[in-house]
């Protein structure tokens, strides 16, 4: 008994170095730093934080969703925090803009993909340089509804063809209720089912831009949605308005693809339906070849405002990867916070029964779908200007101006090639991806 607690003891210790380097002591003044965040109870990690660290204060602000904010004091050339949470969409626009500084002195590369893995490189980074660390995971998830799954005999689709079928035999069976609404507008939704597909439509590489929207993968998404919008089996909707949320509370639709923390989302906006959903990895055009993309995520990253970027780099850091902050964000911000490598170290823990979801464990379910994601890649540095493409087509497309839904992807993609050539973005290369 005695040889066995040596050597786990031993084997602690020896663990101890390597986690330690992760997290390097401060070295400079007491300060205070501060964050804008839109998520809720950063206290709580915030707080564990100062613990470890109490030479640095953490004044936290939650604006809501704060770019406009964010662009006005870019603009006047101060006024950003410390620490500003930005979508892994949006990240290469202030990457590209200089809003970031780089972190590599207190988060090196080699170390970043130690505790967020490569494919975070897309989110995080950009010539080699970090300037932040990813949050949470936006895999995509398929929720749906247990109760209307029962009531009209559905089954859950494991293939994109079964999406279909069970698509057309709801609408059959109840015409006046939606079984899925794609979002009117809302880009990333787009981009991520093509990256669900296992491509991506555009990237970044040794200081070019890519963009292919029209590869043979991505038209094979756009026209197996396509189908089924034409024939009215589905049909596009405007999400994140009280109308939508509605919908989701009470029962009138049947299932939502989504990244993952969009189950903290219909906890809060759909409250009436616990107990109702259940959720899934998502189906597969080959489910011998599952992959799966995302939906949204966030990053934290350190801005070019900061005066002291030490502390707002060991910050960011141990938020996103340490385990007593992953426990706290998962438990009082219930965010899926499965990039970080460590978060297989609190997976046991907090996988538990899950009441608003039947009393399902989502954790593991919502793992799943994130381990199904094997590519990555850059957005492209004029994301607005790209949703909003996107949106106005859609809009073309309602109001009959387009007579098939995918014939949107060839005009998208030259909408965004005269974007980046109005910009100034001579390095693109067209047709190719890295």
């Amino acid at each position: 008994m005695r040889k066995t607690f040596v050597v786990v003891l031993l084997a602690l210790l020896l663990s101890l170095p390597a986690y330690a380097a992760y997290y390097p002591e401060y070295t400079g003044e007491p300060t205070t730093i501060t964050m804008w965040a839109w998520t809720s109870n950063e206290n709580y990690s915030i707080e564990e934080f100062e613990k470890v660290y109490p030479d640095i204060k953490v004044e936290w602000e939650d604006f809501g969703v704060h770019y406009e904010k964010a662009q006005t004091a870019l603009a006047a050339g101060s006024g950003l925090p410390d620490v500003l949470m930005v979508e892994y969409s949006f990240a290469p626009e202030y990457m590209d803009i200089g809003a970031f500084q780089p972190i590599n002195k207190w988060l090196d590369l080699d170390t970043f993909i130690e505790l967020y893995g490569e494919s975070a490189l897309g989110w995080c980074t950009m010539d080699g340089e970090v300037y932040g660390t990813p949050q949470d995971s936006g895999a995509i998830a398929f929720f749906y509804r247990q109760d209307l799954f029962d009531q009209y005999g559905l089954e859950v689709p494991v293939t994109w063809n079964d999406f279909a079928e069970q698509a057309r035999k709801f609408r059959q069976a109840a015409p006046d209720l939606h079984f899925n609404g794609p979002p009117l507008g809302y880009a990333l939704w787009w981009v991520g089912l093509v990256w669900q597909s296992g491509v991506k439509m555009f990237d970044y590489d040794d200081g070019n831009w890519y963009i292919d929207f029209t590869n043979p993968k991505a038209e094979e998404v756009f026209e197996f949605w396509g189908e089924l919008i034409d024939e009215g089996t589905i049909d596009v909707e405007m999400w994140w308005n009280a109308d939508w949320y509605n919908s989701l509370n009470q029962g009138t639709t049947a299932t939502v693809l989504n990244g993952c923390w969009f189950a903290e989302w219909l906890r809060y906006n759909a409250p009436d339906s616990e107990g109702q959903w259940r959720v899934v990895a998502p189906p597969n055009f080959d489910p011998s070849k599952p992959h799966d993309g995302m939906l949204g995520g966030s990053g934290f990253y350190v801005t070019a405002h900061s005066q002291n970027p030490e502390a707002a780099a060991i910050f960011v850091n141990w938020l996103n990867s340490h385990p007593d902050s992953l426990r706290c964000l998962n438990t009082y911000s219930n965010l899926p916070i499965m990039v970080s490598t460590r978060y297989e170290e609190i997976l046991d823990e907090i996988a538990i029964e899950d009441s608003f979801f039947g009393g399902q464990v989502i954790v593991d379910t919502l793992w799943e779908a994130h381990n199904l994601i094997d590519t990555t890649f850059v957005c492209l540095p004029i994301w607005s200007n790209l949703d909003s493409a996107l949106s106005l087509l859609l809009q073309d497309y309602v109001d009959g101006k387009i007579d098939r839904f995918a014939d949107i992807l060839p005009k998208w993609e030259a909408e965004v090639i005269a974007t980046m050539k109005e910009f100034g973005y001579t390095n693109t290369i067209i047709g190719e991806l890295p």
